[in-house]
């Protein structure tokens, strides 16, 4: 995302479009990663994630290469991202069904770590784009972007297959799972799908609001923040580490919020309250800052922030559904983030164009970012525990 904010206004320049349009297109990459999450559970019962890792890897870089080769209209940039983007999404779901697969128990804090490497590539992917682009050209620069991400072919080669255990406890997994889904108990369950779990449980509910303005402030502020640094007078060259900067505070970030996971301290606090306070006032105050060091500052601020939250919503969620609604609070919550990164692009993209300057941009983000702060207190005053909605015993013998 933050990447594709190094080529926003030359994009903007080339096809002659809007920000609107173009910033879109770079939201609906991100968007589709996650939407094409219940399709690749579908993929996944015919191939291994390691197969799945290896096409997705592919596709992945296939869209920017042919964003360097063949564009010429903004159609053109929403196919070619949308290419990069399910194949991203590919990509990533075998890697958080290979984690889920050997780290059940300790999967949050795993996926807490993990979280860190997503942001040694926000650190480096723009600075290394930019390079590309002053060696090479636009065009060309995006094109060898597209062939470097090609190597994430090769995590999906380096994803050993399972075992034969394995493979026969997922089937009767699978087995069991298909029971409960046949006896299922009340209309919620019934006709909402995996839109169930948000109604079941509160306050995973509560954590998708924040997931929903987290995913909106942090693709508004990926796509804008070089912009908002050329807008200040600094050089491309010295905006792009506005970038850097906000993928190493994402990386401490996603460090410290394993460590919260690690000490069962990971909580409506840890995870909403102070990680929307922290961000909102970040990001107001970036609007109005003119001093380079000083922006450097508060992105890195803002960058751990988020970086404590997306580990944290990503992390938390067995810890706040019971175990029938599991699959379907994963499933809603990516599609509910899918959604919300394709329009966090196009409305601060309008606003970009209505306004013409990208601090109304990150004034509308930290003003979201405060008022949804708030809501922590339906999780915080909700009962500790989680309640199970269907007990083993309710299934009867056949189960």
């Amino acid at each position: 995302m933050k990447a594709n904010g190094v080529i926003l206004d030359y994009t903007v320049e080339e096809l002659r479009s809007s920000n609107t349009a173009v910033a879109w297109a770079f939201s609906l990459q991100c968007s589709v990663a996650y939407l094409i999450a219940p399709a690749g559970s579908i993929l996944m019962r015919y191939w291994s994630p390691r197969q799945l890792g290896i096409i997705g890897g592919f596709l992945t870089g296939l869209g920017y290469v042919f964003s360097g080769l063949y564009l010429n209209s903004i159609w053109q940039l929403y196919i070619y991202h949308t290419i990069s983007g399910i194949g991203f999404g590919m990509w990533a779901l075998a890697q958080c069904l290979y984690m889920n697969a050997h780290f059940k128990r300790s999967y949050p804090s795993i996926f807490a770590g993990a979280a860190g490497f997503i942001y040694i590539g926000v650190a480096v992917l723009p600075l290394t784009l930019q390079w590309l682009i002053d060696q090479y050209g636009h065009k060309g620069g995006k094109t060898c972007f597209g062939a470097l991400l090609w190597n994430c072919m090769l995590g999906g080669v380096l994803l050993r297959p399972t075992s034969k255990s394995e493979r026969l406890s997922e089937h009767a997994d699978n087995a069991l799972g298909q029971i409960d889904m046949n006896r299922k108990k009340n209309l919620k369950d019934k006709y909402l799908l995996c839109f169930s779990s948000i109604f079941s449980h509160r306050k995973f509910g509560v954590m998708i609001v924040f997931a929903t303005v987290a995913v909106y402030v942090y693709s508004s502020w990926a796509i804008f923040l070089v912009t908002l640094g050329e807008s200040k007078g600094f050089s491309t060259q010295q905006a792009v580490y506005l970038s850097t900067m906000g993928g190493i505070g994402g990386m401490v970030g996603s460090g410290t919020g394993q460590a919260l996971f690690h000490f069962s301290k990971m909580n409506a606090y840890t995870c909403c309250l102070l990680p929307s306070l922290a961000t909102g006032i970040t990001v107001l105050l970036s609007a109005f800052s003119d001093t380079f060091v000083v922006l450097c500052a508060l992105t890195f601020v803002t960058g751990f922030s988020q970086g404590v939250q997306y580990a944290g919503i990503n992390g938390i969620i067995p810890l706040l559904v019971c175990s029938y609604h599991l699959s379907g609070g994963l499933s809603s919550s990516g599609v509910t983030e899918g959604i919300v990164y394709q329009l966090g692009g196009s409305i601060s993209g309008f606003i970009q164009d209505q306004d013409g300057s990208p601090e109304m941009v990150f004034v509308v983000c930290a003003v979201v970012s405060l008022t949804v702060a708030p809501v922590s207190l339906l999780w915080i005053l909700d009962e500790p525990s989680i309640r199970q909605c269907y007990v083993e015993e309710e299934w009867g013998d056949g189960a």
